[in-house]
């Protein structure tokens, strides 16, 4: 009965020594896929932050695959606040003018025009983009 427990015991170690490979090269795998997960994230965060660009205007010296491969070297802190830059930026859209030309239509007076803007406003251009 002793020659059973010996035997057992070895067989236990060598199970043991087995599952702790495995375990080691599980974590060694989970480890890469997180890293890998982690640049397809910022991957797609830096095309929707160029796409969000494009739409409103913004660096359009730039190409969209110059934006995007700018914002991969990036840091993530800088990054980060160049999402929130872009979110607050007006662009994308124009509001007009806020001063009136100085040419007054025949017979009409400055005071009578319709400036720019109030134009703008009043045919609700604006909302219709």
């Amino acid at each position: 009965m002793n020659h059973d427990l010996q035997k057992l015991a070895g067989d236990l170690q060598g199970v043991l020594r087995t599952s702790a490979a495995h375990m080691k090269k599980l974590a060694n795998s989970n480890a890469e896929l997180l890293a890998t997960s982690a640049q397809q994230d910022r991957e797609l965060k830096a095309y929707k932050l160029a796409r969000r660009m494009e739409q409103r205007g913004l660096n359009s010296e730039l190409d969209f695959e110059a934006k995007v491969a700018a914002m991969l070297e990036m840091p993530t802190e800088k990054l980060a606040t160049l999402e929130q830059a872009v979110e607050i930026a007006p662009g994308g859209f124009r509001l007009g003018s806020v001063q009136a030309d100085d040419k007054t239509a025949s017979g009409d007076s400055p005071a009578q025009q319709v400036d720019d803007l109030d134009a703008f406003i009043a045919s609700q251009a604006a909302y219709h983009r």
